[in-house]
């Protein structure tokens, strides 16, 4: 196998820059069967020279597309940052609006829609439900890191290969309300979320507020963004089996709209080293 592919179309000399082209086919080469390369295989799979070759990786090493464990490299987080962005948060919010209205009228409470961004997960949309209580926390903009509230941890446990050893490196002893809290515990909790299916954040961030959160999926598989309904404990908490059921069927729906078939395996990103 090599780089070329001549189904990109006829290359315009003036506004052609070979050494770009020559990156993002590099980039390339990693997939799911190849998660790391070494200099050597790059040589042989692209087809570039072994100093072409040691030069793009060095410079992709630099500006932090690849990262280095021994003679290995692999994609950093900086990638599948875009790959979240590709999904595009505007086509994502419009495919998403609908059903999050639906969710918020039915139930009353507040739903949100979050995308990872690092250790973090960002906050996209929100729809408000009739509670007159508003969560100051979680808003159109703002942002939460990946082991607190419903939505960071629907993402989290379903890419915890990828995204946990960032997320551990900053791991503070205790949540925002001063609830304790270990690498044990979080990675309870993240199991909990998958075998259950949504994620369950009791005043972790916010005291007497509560979300469950449940993931959205991509056409690959991937989980790219998070949906979570969020409100006072007192009134989710007794609902939380219809909550969570209305929870999980409109993720499903959403993941359908963008392309994801409930047949098709997920993917759980790369493993990064912590």
């Amino acid at each position: 196998m090599t780089m070329a592919d001549s189904s990109v179309g006829p290359v315009d000399p003036k506004n052609h820059i070979a050494s770009v082209e020559k990156a993002v086919r590099l980039l390339e080469l990693f997939d799911d069967e190849t998660p790391q390369l070494t200099v050597a295989e790059m040589v042989r799979r692209g087809g570039y020279t072994r100093t072409t070759t040691h030069r793009l990786v060095t410079t992709l090493e630099r500006l932090g597309w690849l990262t280095r464990s021994g003679e290995h490299y692999q994609l950093t987080l900086r990638v599948f940052r875009l790959a979240a962005m590709a999904v595009s948060p505007l086509h994502l919010r419009e495919e998403s609006r609908p059903l999050m209205s639906e969710l918020a009228a039915h139930h009353g409470e507040n739903v949100y829609l979050l995308v990872p961004d690092g250790p973090r997960a960002v906050c996209v949309e929100c729809i408000k439900g009739r509670s007159p209580v508003q969560i100051m926390a979680m808003d159109v903009g703002k942002s939460l890191p990946l082991y607190v509230g419903g939505g960071p941890l629907a993402l989290l446990a379903e890419r915890e290969a990828e995204l946990l050893p960032a997320v551990l490196e900053n791991l503070p002893d205790t949540t925002p309300t001063g609830q304790p809290q270990t690498e044990v515990d979080l990675r309870a909790k993240l199991q909990a979320a998958r075998d259950s299916g949504y994620s369950r954040s009791i005043e972790d961030v916010t005291l007497s507020v509560g979300a469950f959160g449940a993931p959205i999926f991509d056409a690959e598989g991937l989980a790219v963004a998070a949906i979570s309904v969020g409100g006072l404990v007192q009134a989710l908490v007794p609902k939380e089996p219809e909550l969570a059921r209305s929870l999980k069927e409109t993720a499903s729906k959403i993941s359908a709209k963008i392309g994801y078939q409930a047949l098709r395996p997920r993917k759980a990103g790369p493993a990064l080293d912590s």
